[in-house]
C-alpha cells in the first residue's frame, strides 16, 4: 500500500519519525534548551519563494519544538552548489540545502552530509511513496542524503499568439526538430527584437542540460558507461549542437541569453520569443502574465522525443544529531502529500509522491494548470539521467563554455566540443575530485 497523509496522520508521522530516530547517531544527547533551531537554503524565487516561506511559517506555527530559518542562501538553485562547497569549509552552512539531484554524488562524499539511511526506513515517512528515480536521486552507494524535493521535465513552451501571427502550426505530437527550426524562423523579426527562440550561454547547468536530449535522440551520450571518458564530441554531439549554432548564426533565430534564462522568459512572457525550452515551475508566471502559452513535448529524432529531466533534493547537512533530527523531521512534514500538493498548485510543480493523485484536490491543480497533463505524461520521454559522478559539474561546466562559442560564432561546433571533451578527460583522470 501507498502512504496517504491526512492532518492527523501528519502529526503521527512526526511524532513517529521523532520516537525512530532518537536512538540515532550513537552515544547520549545534552538536554533540550528550547525549540531545536535549524536554518534552511531553498534557492527559490517569485512564486516558488513565496509558497516555501508560507509552509515554513505554518510549519513554525505548530508544535513541534522546532523553529526553521528559511532564507534563499543569496543564489538560485543554479548556483547552490559552489555556495554549499564554499560554506562546508566553515561552521555557516545550513542544515538543509536544495540542491539538483546530479550533485549528489559532490555533496555525499563530504563528512558534513548527514546519513538519512536510518530515518527513511521508518513507515512514517513513506519512502516507497516517492517515485523510484526520486529515491534513487537522494541514495549514493546506500546512503540517503536528503529528500526528493522536486521532479521535473524539459517541454517546450510556445507563445500562442505569436504561432498565430507568423502562420506557424501549432506543435503536433509527432513533430520534429526541422519542424522547431522553421518554426523558429518564422517567428523571428530581429529588427523589432523578437526571436523564435532562446538559449542561454550563461555558464551553468541551465544551458547544458537543453543539449543532452537532443544528443541521446542521435543516438550519442555524455560520458562512457564507466565515466572515465567523455563521448560527447560523437557525431551525435555535433549533429545536435551544430543545429542550435545554425539557429544561432545562420538563421539568428535564437536569443542568446547570459541570464541562466531569466531574461529570456521575462520576453517569452511579453510575446518577443516564440518558444521557450523550460519546465512546470514557469507556469505559475506565465498566467501571471496572461500568456496564451501551449505545452508541446521535445521535438523528436525518427520518432523518438527523449527528454531530460532532474529530481532535485532537500539534502541535510550535519551539525549536531539533535539539528539532524529536526531536519528530517521538518522535511518529513515538507514532503507529504497534503503539502505537497499545496506547493504543486502555488508552483505548478509535478507530484514527487504517487499518491499525491489521489488526494481530492489533485483536479484542481489539473485544471488551474492547462498542459500540466503534457508535462506529467512527458516522464514516460524521460529515459536517461544526467552522469552520477562527481566529475559532472565540472564536466557541465565545459560543455556551456563550448555551446557559448559556438552560438556566439566564435568556434565551429567540432573544435568547441573537442576542446571541452579534452579539458573534461582531463578533470575525470583526476582521482578524488
Amino acid at each position: 500500500m501507498r502512504w496517504r497523509t491526512t492532518r492527523p496522520a501528519v502529526l503521527a508521522a512526526v511524532t513517529a519519525l521523532s520516537l525512530a530516530v532518537a536512538g540515532c547517531g550513537g552515544g547520549e544527547e545534552p538536554p533540550a534548551s528550547g525549540p531545536v533551531e535549524i536554518t534552511l537554503w531553498h534557492g527559490q524565487a517569485g512564486v516558488a519563494a513565496k509558497s516555501i516561506e508560507k509552509l515554513v511559517a505554518r510549519f513554525n506555527k505548530g508544535d513541534h519544538g522546532i523553529k526553521v530559518r528559511s532564507e534563499s542562501g543569496g543564489v538560485t538553485p543554479d548556483g547552490m552548489l559552489p555556495k554549499i562547497t564554499a560554506a562546508l569549509t566553515s561552521d555557516a552552512y545550513p542544515d538543509i540545502a536544495y540542491l539538483y539531484g546530479s550533485w549528489a554524488p559532490n555533496v555525499a562524499r563530504n563528512p558534513k552530509t548527514a546519513d538519512l539511511t536510518e530515518f527513511v526506513k521508518n513507515p512514517a515517512v513513506g519512502w516507497s511513496d516517492f517515485w523510484a528515480g526520486e529515491r534513487e536521486a537522494a541514495t549514493i552507494e546506500g546512503k540517503v542524503i536528503g529528500f526528493p524535493a522536486v521532479v521535473d521535465n524539459m517541454v517546450v513552451l510556445y507563445n500562442k499568439r505569436m504561432f498565430a501571427r507568423a502562420g506557424v502550426q501549432e506543435p503536433g505530437p509527432d513533430w520534429t526538430w526541422e519542424d522547431f527550426r522553421a518554426a523558429a524562423r518564422k517567428t523571428t523579426d530581429a529588427k523589432k527584437g523578437v526571436f523564435g527562440t532562446t538559449w542561454p550561454i550563461s555558464g551553468g547547468e541551465e544551458a547544458v542540460w537543453g543539449l543532452w536530449p537532443l544528443v541521446w535522440q542521435n543516438g550519442g551520450d555524455i560520458l562512457s558507461p564507466d565515466h572515465k571518458k567523455a563521448v560527447f564530441n560523437s557525431a551525435a554531439g555535433q549533429k545536435a549542437l551544430g543545429l542550435l549554432r545554425d539557429m544561432a548564426v545562420d538563421d539568428k533565430s535564437i536569443y542568446l541569453d547570459s541570464t541562466a534564462a531569466e531574461k529570456s522568459q521575462k520576453l517569452f512572457e511579453s510575446d518577443r520569443i516564440g518558444m521557450f525550452l523550460s519546465g512546470p515551475w514557469v507556469l505559475p508566471d506565465l498566467q501571471a502574465a496572461k500568456l496564451d502559452y501551449g505545452v508541446a513535448q521535445l521535438p523528436g529524432t525518427a520518432g523518438n522525443h527523449e527528454t531530460v529531466s532532474g529530481p532535485d533534493n532537500w539534502v541535510v547537512f550535519q551539525h549536531d544529531e539533535r539539528r539532524v533530527k529536526a531536519a528530517a523531521e521538518f522535511l518529513s512534514w515538507l514532503t507529504s502529500a497534503e503539502r505537497q500538493l499545496e506547493w504543486m498548485i502555488d508552483t505548478g510543480s509535478l507530484p514527487i509522491r504517487e499518491s499525491i493523485s489521489k488526494l481530492p484536490g489533485y483536479q484542481d491543480y489539473l485544471k488551474k494548470y492547462p498542459g500540466i497533463e503534457v508535462i506529467s505524461a512527458n516522464l514516460a520521454n524521460a529515459k536517461r539521467v544526467r552522469p552520477p559522478t562527481t566529475k559532472y559539474p565540472r564536466v557541465s561546466s565545459f560543455v556551456a563554455e563550448a555551446i557559448a562559442q559556438a552560438l556566439l560564432g566564435r568556434s565551429d561546433v567540432k573544435t568547441a566540443l573537442d576542446e571541452a571533451v579534452r579539458k573534461s578527460e582531463a578533470a575525470l583522470a583526476v582521482p578524488g575530485s
